[in-house]
């Protein structure tokens, strides 16, 4: 697709320096005048379109250097690993709670365990049960909340 849109693109520049009256870019209608002007936007975009405008420029570090980078690089690849795999125990575990909680509750009480196990389709997360956060919330209390009362039919 990217040599499609550059052999269109130069295809546009030959156009436009061919000399003709009016000229058509990306169903624009041009004057003859703005030569210049769409061939140096023709040529940005040629620029912007090219493969090694899009790949990061290489750092340049000296061998000292370069082992110091790796060395960090790998440590925070560590970290980061590492602490993933934390997060995934500590799920783990909490999960492993929660289905032995469950267990529990069924040998003790079948009709608690299918009550506590029923889906209410209609019911959404009320605001009273909030899901913890690492972070506080912008509005820490709602002074004027109340709760909406349900009408018995």
């Amino acid at each position: 697709m990217l040599s499609n849109v550059r052999t269109s693109i130069i295809r546009q520049v030959d156009y436009l320096t061919s000399g003709t009256q009016l000229h058509f870019i990306r169903t624009k209608r041009k004057k003859a005048g703005s030569d210049k002007s769409e061939v140096r936007k023709l040529v940005t975009q040629l620029s912007v379109l090219s493969a090694n405008r899009k790949q990061p420029k290489l750092l340049k570090f000296s061998n000292e250097d370069y082992v110091k980078h790796q060395v960090i690089q790998k440590s925070w690849n560590l970290y980061v690993r590492d602490k993933k795999a934390e997060e995934a125990n500590i799920l783990q575990k909490q999960y492993e709670s929660i289905r032995a909680a469950n267990e529990d509750l069924q040998s003790v009480s079948k009709e608690l365990f299918s009550f506590a196990n029923t889906r209410e389709p209609s019911k959404r997360f009320p605001l009273e049960l909030r899901v913890p956060t690492e972070y506080p919330p912008n509005q820490i209390w709602h002074h004027d909340y109340t709760p909406k009362v349900e009408k018995k039919k």
